[in-house]
């Protein structure tokens, strides 16, 4: 059986390209870790683009930009009774 690649680029949560036109056998999902340059990515939305190219983008974000906004922040107004 043939083996397909897919030609995909990696952009950040902001839509800046990391990494263009990787050869990739099989395109990670929504919520799924990528292990790249020495450190892993959580993927946030997989694009494909229907044109003749047939594009698809893979937008992910760092772990440690996820691990800082999932902490969860005490409001300074509130005081934390013992």
């Amino acid at each position: 059986m043939d083996n397909i690649k897919y030609t995909v680029s990696i952009l950040d949560s902001k839509w800046v390209a990391l990494k263009r036109n990787i050869k990739l056998g099989i395109i990670p999902r929504r919520d799924e870790y990528i292990f790249m340059d020495n450190q892993y990515w959580e993927v946030l939305n997989v694009v494909h683009m229907l044109n003749e190219k047939q594009e698809i983008f893979i937008v992910v974000t760092t772990m440690s930009e996820k691990k800082e906004s999932e902490v969860p922040k005490v409001p300074e107004n509130q005081e934390i009774k013992k």
